[in-house]
């Protein structure tokens, strides 16, 4: 014996008892879903049906400040200066952490690490702007060691740099 079976359009029965099922009890899947989530899954509800909230800013002032290439960052951001954990030396805003100079990185030759300067020389794609190259270009091949630590390094770009 050989039976045919072949796909009927629309629903299957099931599922079409299942919707019926659900919806003739749905107040009382609500109820329970409520008292499930504290109350959550209707304030869910409601906030998808009424689309995407735009946040409010509590206390915090948000800056834009565009690309940082060859513009300048505001006038009034908290620039600070790091040495990164893969030994980038950069000057980033304190407020947002975007990156605003790469000023350069500490390398290794001969046993010694040093400070290299981001220019075209250093082998760095684009050099810094000159108002931020110049306070700090006699830094350039700076040994890193106990003498002159990184936190050192980093604090004496910020003085230089008029970030301290």
């Amino acid at each position: 014996m050989i039976e045919i079976i072949s796909k009927r359009d629309g629903p299957r029965r099931e599922d079409e008892r299942a919707r019926h099922l659900i919806g003739k009890n749905r107040a009382t899947i609500t109820r329970l879903a409520d008292q499930l989530t504290q109350g959550g899954y209707s304030a869910n509800k409601a906030a998808r049906a009424a689309g995407p909230a735009q946040p409010e800013p509590e206390g915090k002032i948000i800056r834009h400040f565009g690309a940082y290439g060859p513009g300048k960052p505001d006038e009034g951001a908290d620039l600070r200066v790091k040495v990164s954990v893969n030994n980038r030396v950069i000057a980033y805003d304190g407020d947002t952490g975007r990156q605003a100079h790469l000023l350069g990185e500490i390398r290794w030759r001969d046993g010694l690490r040093y400070f290299a300067l981001a220019t075209t020389l250093n082998g760095f794609l684009s050099g810094l702007p000159p108002d931020v190259l110049a306070p700090i270009e006699e830094l350039d091949g700076q040994i890193i060691d106990e003498a002159c630590p990184e936190s050192l390094l980093a604090e004496e770009i910020a003085r230089r740099l008029g970030y301290l």
